[in-house]
Order: C-alpha cells, then structure tokens, then sequence
C-alpha cells in the first residue's frame, strides 16, 4: 500500500497536546482547556470543567471525551 508507514512507533501517531485541548469538549459543561509545556518537556493539558459539572465533581467519567478528542486528532495514515 501506498503512503503507509513501515513501522510506527506511536498506537495512534503523534499526539499534538495543543490539538488535543482545542479538541476536548465536556459533553455535561462549557469546560475551557489549555496546555503548557514545563521545563522538562513535559505537556500538561488543563480542563476547567464548570462549578456543576458531574465530570469535575466526580460524577461521570471524562473518558468519552477524551474518547473523542483522540478521535478527532488521530492522523489519516491510520483510518481506513
């Protein structure tokens, strides 16, 4: 096949901390995310979920949105 990769080294390729936050969306609040980067690389994601979310008090999971945050950043070269 054509334009796939030989090998990767990444489950789903590279993962962009900056499109993943601009992709995370909580499906119970109006969340705001950011990410910064500290002094040894090291990239952290920051999602400020609404004083009554379920999500921030524990609630529900926040795993199907980042569910589908990882979806929506996941490269071409492994979709069918």
């Amino acid at each position: 096949m054509t334009g796939t990769p030989d090998r990767t080294d990444w489950l789903i390729g590279a993962l962009n901390a900056g499109a993943l936050a601009a992709a995370y969306q909580c499906g119970h609040c109006s969340s705001e995310t950011s990410h910064t980067t500290d002094d040894n690389g090291i990239v952290h994601v920051a999602v400020r979920h609404d004083d009554t979310c379920p999500v921030l008090a524990g609630a529900l999971s926040s795993t199907p949105d980042v569910v589908r945050a990882l979806a929506s950043h996941i490269p071409d070269t492994f979709r069918r």
